[in-house]
């Protein structure tokens, strides 16, 4: 018989790091504050290892920059490495798809069309978290763990700033959840040529779109 083999729970170090990437990527902590570990530490009611190791975390995800002489930041993005990510977002994200659609089942669709609904009226603060379980659903089934890890990285990025090109207007959001079910109908039926088109007009449409906005804004 084989023997049973314990799972550790996720460790406190995790736990902070989610924590903060949620307050990163809600813009409670915006681009540009400086974090501090006696702070963070005194917030979360934790020591200041768990908050260090975490640090180190969100670093390597490029949620946190090291400044000299300043300490840790809430990275700042710029419109040139915003429309980067993207591009980065359009290439990995079509691949997996076109690798994934032959083999994304009933139930998978089944839970991308229950997420759609749940983002139709989803809070700001939610939409983000579940657009990336929606994704995920979608190109899961291609069985590329390692690119499907850095699309999520990716993903928490630009979330913040994806957030900003919803909030600028309603037709946004309703043309979202439009190309959404449309992608989830496509994957449905197999259609991977017509799906992956899709897919790369919605990010691009969406880069765009932000782009549009923050060179018209930039300070």
């Amino acid at each position: 018989m084989a023997r049973s083999i314990a799972v550790s729970r996720k460790s406190l170090s995790a736990q902070v790091a989610d924590t903060l990437r949620e307050l990163i990527v809600s813009n409670a902590y915006a681009q540009g504050h400086q974090l501090r570990q006696d702070e963070v530490a005194r917030r979360l009611g934790v020591s200041h290892i768990p908050v260090r190791a975490a640090f180190l975390q969100l670093e390597s995800e490029g949620l946190i920059t090291n400044v000299p002489y300043k300490g840790a930041v809430v990275t700042r993005l710029s419109v040139a490495e915003i429309e980067e990510y993207f591009d980065i977002r359009a290439t990995l994200e079509v691949d997996l798809l076109k690798r994934a659609i032959k083999d994304i089942g009933a139930d998978a669709v089944t839970r991308a069309r229950k997420l759609v609904e749940k983002m139709d009226s989803a809070p700001p603060l939610r939409w983000g978290e579940l657009n990336w379980k929606l994704h995920e659903e979608l190109y899961a089934p291609a069985r590329r763990p390692i690119t499907l890890e850095l699309v999520r990285r990716v993903h928490d990025n630009l979330d913040r700033y994806v957030r900003i090109q919803l909030s600028l207007a309603e037709d946004n959001r309703r043309r979202a959840h439009k190309e959404h079910i449309q992608l989830i109908d496509l994957c449905e039926a197999g259609n991977q040529a017509k799906a992956a088109a899709l897919l790369s007009r919605h990010i691009n449409g969406v880069r765009d779109n932000l782009l549009k906005y923050l060179r018209q804004n930039a300070t």
